[in-house]
């Protein structure tokens, strides 16, 4: 379970729409909170603790560090993240987030490329497997 997925089932567990966590977190429609629950926008460390007391949960339980919405041994410890930790954890979830961002694009490529192969006559399909052939040795990948 997603970060994003933890969000959304807070949500819903506690009866709230999204228009009332949006305005609970200072959004002006419930069309960020909409991008964050399908997880299609990065949340800062600042926003993941914001969500987690909107929530009644810790940071660590959203970020998936801990198996139950609450913990004793978490939610006793008032000592916000050293700075360091912090910007650790935000790289983390950016460089992820890059990854997906990257993952995504490839699979649309792929898919117009599908498109695009699907579109040519039986001709087109044999010369453009040719020419993959020819640049296959030309370049001495497998």
């Amino acid at each position: 379970m997603t970060m994003y997925d933890r969000i959304r089932e807070l949500r819903t567990t506690a009866g709230m729409t999204q228009d009332e966590l949006a305005r609970a977190m200072g959004y002006k429609d419930r069309s960020m909170i909409t991008k964050i629950e399908a997880g299609k926008v990065d949340i800062s460390q600042k926003k993941i603790n914001a969500f987690a007391k909107v929530l009644n949960t810790t940071p660590a339980y959203l970020m998936g560090w801990t198996e139950g919405p609450k913990m004793e041994s978490i939610t006793s410890i008032s000592m916000p993240f050293h700075p360091d930790v912090m910007e650790a954890i935000e790289s983390a979830i950016q460089e992820k987030e890059t990854q997906r961002q990257i993952r995504d694009r490839e699979r649309q490529d792929e898919l117009k490329l599908i498109k695009i192969f699907d579109s040519l006559t039986s001709e087109g399909k044999q010369y453009l497997l040719q020419q993959a052939d020819i640049a296959k040795k030309m370049f001495g990948t497998k």
